[in-house]
C-alpha cells in the first residue's frame, strides 16, 4: 500500500502555495476583504495576470496595476515585467425548481389508496396514501 505523501504531487502543492502568497499580497496591498472579493494571481514567464469576477474591481486593478507589480516585485524579489487584468465569469448558482416529474394517474391513485386501507404498518400506509394523492 502506498503512502499518502507519494500520491500528492509536491510541485503542484508548492505552486498553489506560492499563488496563494501572491494573492494574499494583493489583498493586503489593496486592503480588500477576502470574503467579499475574489482575486487570483497567476505568474508565468515574468508576466503577472490578475483574475477577478468583479468588473468594478477589475477597473481598480487596472488603475493600480503598476503599483501592484512593483509591490510584488519588491516583496517577493521577483522580476515581473508585464501585468494583465482579466475578468472571469462569476460562479452561477442555478435555482432548483422543485417540480416532481413523477405523476400518478387517477386510476392508479385509487388502487394505491385501496391497498393502503388493508395495510397494518402505519408508516407504509401513510406513504402509500401520500403517493396516491399526488396528481
Amino acid at each position: 500500500m502506498k503512502n499518502i505523501n507519494d500520491l500528492v504531487n509536491t510541485q503542484m502543492v508548492e505552486s498553489i502555495k506560492s499563488h496563494d502568497k501572491l494573492s494574499n499580497a494583493v489583498y493586503e496591498f489593496l486592503h480588500l476583504n477576502k470574503e467579499k472579493h475574489n482575486v487570483w494571481v497567476v505568474t508565468k514567464q515574468q508576466k503577472l495576470t490578475l483574475l477577478t469576477d468583479n468588473p468594478y474591481l477589475a477597473t481598480q486593478l487596472r488603475y493600480q496595476q503598476k503599483e501592484i507589480c512593483l509591490h510584488i516585485n519588491k516583496k517577493f524579489l521577483m522580476q515581473l515585467n508585464t501585468i494583465k487584468v482579466r475578468i472571469v465569469p462569476p460562479k452561477g448558482v442555478k435555482e432548483k425548481i422543485e417540480e416532481s416529474n413523477f405523476r400518478v394517474s387517477e386510476k392508479a391513485g385509487k388502487a394505491l389508496a385501496d391497498i393502503a386501507k388493508d395495510i397494518a404498518d402505519e408508516g407504509l400506509k401513510e406513504s402509500l396514501l401520500k403517493l396516491a394523492n399526488k396528481e
